[in-house]
């Protein structure tokens, strides 16, 4: 087996380059060749787009092998099309986070500063604090309450509201993330549903996060659909909104 005289040809468009290389020998050779290397393999020039075998005279077969790649020698990776190979798609949403969640949350942000009888001033300490925890000497005059009607009363007399909430009202924020779809083909109902089972509302991690580091992923959403001539079953995957995960104390692995 050898690459036929004057047949490498290399042309470039607007999307990117394309090689054709053609090989010659016996027709097992040939085919065997084309056999080992299948459409969509990545290889030194690119990925591969399709192949041929033809007749070139009574003794000599040919192969002929067309690649195509990017301009920077990259070529794209299309996914399987074969039964239980997983596509991906991704797209950014939003989740209901708590507020307290927030990097950047404040105490004054949700709650009323509640202080003692006959204490007026507002200490330097309410648009900074970051949790209701207070020293025991400044409790005597200060407590973080939800509503006014929380305000304590005790043998001195009845606690006031000294400040109300910078954001009445704002339970929750709204936090971008990013959800993945995967879906893959199959020939039975059941070996569809094996891909979903027991799969919802735990963590896990889709086979293509798109590069998409931090934090880790649950599924949201599973189904099984007939497609007319084939079954699909699908899997959502919801990235956490922050970092830290989900909870693991609350979704199983």
């Amino acid at each position: 087996m050898n690459i036929k005289h004057q047949s490498r040809v290399k042309s470039q468009n607007g999307d990117g380059l394309s090689t054709m290389i053609v090989y010659q020998g016996g027709q097992g050779e040939m085919l065997e060749l084309q056999n080992a290397h299948p459409i969509d393999e990545g290889g030194e020039f690119g990925r591969l787009k399709s192949s041929r075998v033809y007749q070139d005279s009574p003794k000599i077969w040919c192969c002929e092998l067309l690649y195509e790649s990017s301009g920077g020698g990259e070529y794209s990776s299309p996914p399987g099309k074969g039964y239980g190979k997983k596509s991906a798609q991704l797209k950014g949403s939003m989740l209901s986070m708590p507020l307290e969640s927030h990097p950047d949350y404040r105490t004054c942000w949700n709650y009323y500063l509640a202080g003692s009888p006959g204490t007026s001033e507002v200490p330097e300490w309410w648009e900074t604090a970051e949790n209701t925890v207070i020293s025991e000497a400044e409790a005597q005059k200060f407590r973080w309450v939800r509503s006014p009607g929380e305000c304590p009363c005790d043998k001195k007399g009845m606690w006031h509201t000294l400040k109300d909430p910078v954001k009445p009202g704002v339970s929750s924020y709204d936090a971008a993330t990013y959800s993945i779809t995967e879906s893959a083909r199959f020939g039975t109902a059941k070996a569809a549903g094996r891909m979903i089972a027991n799969t919802l509302n735990k963590i896990g991690m889709p086979n293509e996060t798109f590069g998409i580091t931090g934090g880790n992923w649950k599924c949201d959403d599973a189904g099984v659909s007939w497609s007319g001539k084939y079954w699909v079953a699908t899997m959502t995957w919801t990235r956490s909104g922050n970092d830290e995960g989900w909870d693991k104390d609350l979704y199983e692995n």
